[in-house]
C-alpha cells in the first residue's frame, strides 16, 4: 500500500483531534465509511487507525468501533488516595464493577509474599474500573483475611481504603511498587474489551500495615492511553 495514503489519513484525523474538532469520546465513522469517503482500501484505513491508537489518540472498543481517547488520568500510586477520589478530583466520574469476590487457598507465591502458610484462606477480589463509563483498569487483589476478618462478607465494589478505615481502623502505610510496560495478557484484554496484545501498564503493589504485615497484594492492568504516572517525592 502506498505510504502516502495511510499517512495522509493518519495526519488528517490527528489534526482534527489535536485541534479539538473531534472531541474526547467522539465515535469515529466506521472503517468502511472512512474508506469510502477517502477512496482507500480497508487495509489502508486500518493501518492509519492503528497508528493513531499507538499514539494514544484513539482507541478501539470491541464490537463498538473507534473513539477519540479522553485525557489520561494522573495517578500517584504512592499517595494512598482511593481510585474514586483521585478520579473525581480530576473532574471525571469513576465507577467500579466487581467481577469476582471469593475466599480461596493462598498459592505458594502469595503465601510467600504474605509470610503465611500455603493454603491459608485469602480473599481474592477481581474488579474492573471505569472512568466516564470507559473501562480502563483491571485489578486482581489478594487480601490477608487474618488481618481483616469478615471482609469477605462486605460489598467490595465500594472503596476498599475507606472500608478499612471505617470498619477495621486500618490504613495503608508502607508499600512496594513495581511498574512494567507490557502487552496486555489475554485475561486483562478480554476484561477491558480490547484485543489481546495491546500495549498496557502493569502495576504490582504490596501494601503493609504499620507493623509491617502484608495487608494486600494488588495486580493492576491499565490501558496504556488511560494513565499518566506521577510520583511526588519530598524530603
Amino acid at each position: 500500500m502506498p505510504n502516502s495514503q495511510y499517512r495522509y489519513l493518519q495526519r488528517h484525523f490527528s489534526d482534527l483531534i489535536r485541534d479539538n474538532k473531534l472531541k474526547s469520546g467522539t465515535k469515529l465513522p466506521s472503517e468502511r465509511e472512512i474508506g469510502e469517503a477517502f477512496k482507500v482500501t480497508r487495509v489502508t484505513v486500518r493501518q492509519a487507525l492503528q497508528n493513531l491508537e499507538a499514539e494514544g489518540l484513539i482507541y478501539r472498543q470491541n464490537r463498538r468501533g473507534w473513539f477519540v481517547t479522553p485525557p489520561a488520568v494522573v495517578y500517584d500510586p504512592a499517595s494512598h488516595l482511593s481510585f474514586n477520589r483521585y478520579v473525581a478530583e480530576q473532574g471525571s466520574t469513576p465507577h467500579t464493577e466487581k467481577l469476582a469476590q471469593q475466599v480461596e487457598p493462598a498459592n505458594a507465591k502469595i503465601a510467600q509474599l504474605m509470610c503465611i502458610t500455603e493454603g491459608t484462606p485469602v480473599l481474592f477480589l477481581h474488579r474492573r474500573r471505569y472512568i466516564n463509563l470507559r473501562p480502563i483498569l483491571i485489578e486482581k487483589m489478594y487480601i490477608n483475611l487474618d488481618l481483616l476478618p469478615g471482609l469477605e462478607n462486605e460489598d467490595l465494589s465500594q472503596s476498599l481504603s475507606q472500608l478499612l478505615q471505617q470498619k477495621y481502623q486500618r490504613e495503608y502505610r508502607d508499600m512496594d511498587l513495581s511498574f512494567k510496560s507490557t502487552a496486555l495478557p489475554s485475561h486483562a484484554a478480554n476484561d477491558l474489551g480490547i484485543s489481546t496484545g495491546q500495549a498496557g501498564l502493569q502495576v504490582e503493589r504490596i501494601n503493609y500495615t504499620s507493623d509491617k504485615k502484608v495487608l494486600e497484594i494488588d495486580y493492576e492492568f491499565w490501558r496504556h492511553d488511560a494513565v499518566t504516572i506521577n510520583i511526588a517525592i519530598r524530603d
